[in-house]
């Protein structure tokens, strides 16, 4: 798996600011010491699982704590999260093993808008597969030729979804890159996250990858999940009758959970346990302009 480190995936997180959704007006953050102190300003809760609920596959026991105080009080949760590199099942096996209990119901990646997105796109064959296997979604990516380190496979299909990054190389990442030059196609990223946080390091995701080719090649990524607002639409959708300023967004990265829940008109709460853990939070959002209503040490 390939990691980086803080401050190489920061630089390249305000590097691609340009592809993000515009920055919300500024606020002045709540500091607060958990979630339980806000809870009743809201009727819905959305968590990011990476860096809130998890680091790599260990939970972080703050967070087991706060959502099981959330289930009790009756408050709707939804996982929103950038990972695609499983399906649903998969996705609440291990949230289960961490001692978490979402169903298939409760959890919205980016993943889910790739059928729409490919939709829109209306290829005459499949796009190529960027995936650790086995790639999830069988029904919709079997068809897909997976990319790897034959060259001419790049070049034979229409479009790529990029799914995950495990198993990527900076020689795969070159051919990609030859390739999009050499014929410029779509590049869907179901992972949008540069990086995401594990136990003790940083792991390189899609984004990393895909705003680097847009930088070398000008071929934009077309982000399926956080900070477009294609997830939250779809998970708002699941809360009818609930207002968008009534959900609170749980995240630990600026630019894509607090970026992506104020641009959808949602609060945003920002946990300093996973991307921002160590480092001054506040100092961050000044430094990039991207500004949460709430900060905390953690859920």
């Amino acid at each position: 798996m390939p990691f980086i480190t803080f401050e190489h995936a920061w630089r390249e997180y305000r590097r691609a600011e340009p592809r993000f959704p515009p920055k919300p007006p500024r606020v002045r953050p709540e500091r607060i010491a958990g979630i339980a102190a806000i809870r009743d300003r809201f009727d819905a809760v959305f968590l990011d699982a990476w860096g809130v609920l998890n680091l790599g596959e260990a939970p972080i026991p703050r967070a087991l704590v706060a959502v099981k105080a959330l289930r009790e009080a009756g408050m709707p949760l939804l996982v929103l999260s950038n990972d695609a590199s499983g399906d649903k099942a998969s996705a609440v096996a291990r949230h289960g093993r961490r001692g978490y209990d979402f169903g298939t119901e409760d959890i919205i990646a980016g993943l889910d808008l790739l059928p729409e997105t490919l939709a829109g796109l209306a290829l005459e064959a499949p796009p190529g597969l960027i995936a650790d296997p086995p790639a999830p979604l069988q029904a919709l990516t079997g068809g897909m030729p997976v990319l790897g380190d034959d060259p001419a496979s790049y070049e034979e299909v229409p479009a790529i979804a990029f799914l995950s990054a495990d198993n990527w190389s900076e020689r795969r990442q070159a051919l990609l890159r030859e390739s999009l030059v050499h014929r410029a196609r779509p590049l869907m990223v179901c992972n949008p996250d540069i990086a995401s946080p594990g136990t003790h390091m940083l792991n390189a995701e899609p984004g990393y990858y895909a705003h680097r080719i847009a930088d070398e090649t000008g071929v934009p990524p077309i982000l399926c999940g956080k900070p477009e607002g294609g997830i939250y639409r779809r998970a708002l959708e699941r809360l009818p009758g609930v207002r968008p300023e009534r959900v609170l967004c749980v995240g630990d990265t600026l630019h894509t959970d607090i970026l992506g829940a104020r641009a959808a008109g949602c609060r945003a709460m920002l946990v300093e346990d996973g991307f921002c853990a160590g480092r001054d939070a506040l100092a961050l959002a000044e430094e990039c302009g991207i500004w949460p209503d709430f900060v905390a040490p953690g859920l």
